[in-house]
């Protein structure tokens, strides 16, 4: 399963950090590297800040992928500088704690709290108010972003404006999950999910856990309060089904949120297939950075 996710999960990184491309530097930035957010040696986070700015900062905040359980934070370095020296936004990418018999989902949210307090502290004590985050990430990242922006928006110490996923998981409980996913069979996946809910369940007695995998889900969170939000994923997703997709899309629209589900056309994960797709969603993330965070 480990090597299924690492193969995944490289093809993620490469199409997102394609996302950014070349661009002509228009400001020095300060770099903070591996800022300490918490006692865990995954609890650190790269902060990029761009010279001579001051004031209100929009930060764009990116979360790794690898199924909860592997990745991180460097795989957004060049995206990041990218943002901070030719966009003149803030950057960051978080590590958090992988989940485990000890750790889960909500306990990650946790994590994202602590580290946007680390960054807005550390704004503050160079000169900026970084007052507004756009969340974005693949995969499980993708997931984590939606989930922190829904949930937490109304709590979070630099406030969610938009968010970008990138085959990012909506829905836990549905069944298209179980079934014939490239991670592994029903029992890996079950185990997958009962470390991500934090409530052991097996397939078979999996309705006993929908309340936890609803408490970890985004599409439980979704209301008309909820931020911006775009959804890229591939029809043919062989990983996170594009039926959690279709749901998070049919919901968003039901409450009137401003959403934009890009579908790419027979797609697996790693959104390789559909170069107009990508080129819509550049397009879509450059607008909202635009749009939310300037």
């Amino acid at each position: 399963m480990f090597e299924k996710i690492i193969a995944f999960f490289m093809a993620i990184i490469n199409f997102f950090m394609g996302l950014f491309g070349l661009g002509g530097q228009k400001y020095d930035c300060q770099t903070f590297f591996d800022m300490s957010y918490g006692s865990h040696e995954r609890q650190v986070v790269d902060l990029f800040i761009p010279d001579n700015v001051s004031g209100d900062l929009g930060l764009v905040l990116f979360i790794h992928g690898g199924a909860w359980i592997a990745g991180d934070k460097e795989s957004y370095t060049g995206g990041m500088e990218y943002g901070a020296t030719s966009l003149g936004i803030a950057t960051a990418s978080v590590n958090y704690r992988y989940i485990s018999d000890d750790v889960d989902i909500l306990d990650i949210l946790d994590d994202i709290d602590a580290a946007l307090a680390e960054i807005k502290k550390k704004g503050n004590e160079v000169g900026v108010n970084i007052n507004k985050v756009l969340l974005t990430g693949d995969s499980a990242g993708g997931h984590l972003s939606l989930l922190y922006a829904y949930a937490r928006k109304d709590t979070a110490p630099v406030t969610p404006v938009a968010v970008v996923s990138n085959s990012g998981p909506t829905d836990l409980y549905d069944d298209n999950f179980y079934h014939n996913n490239a991670l592994g069979d029903k029992a890996v996946i079950s185990d997958l999910m009962s470390k991500a809910c934090g409530q052991k369940f097996t397939y078979e007695t999996k309705e006993s856990a929908k309340d936890a995998l609803y408490s970890v889900s985004p599409v439980f969170y979704v209301s008309a309060d909820c931020v911006p939000t775009v959804i890229n994923h591939g029809n043919a997703d062989t990983i996170v089904p594009f039926s959690n997709a279709l749901a998070l899309d049919e919901l968003l629209a039901q409450y009137g949120v401003e959403h934009v589900l890009n579908v790419y056309e027979g797609a697996d994960h790693d959104l390789g297939k559909d170069d107009a797709a990508k080129e819509r969603a550049d397009e879509l993330l450059f607008g909202y950075i635009d749009r939310f965070l300037k």
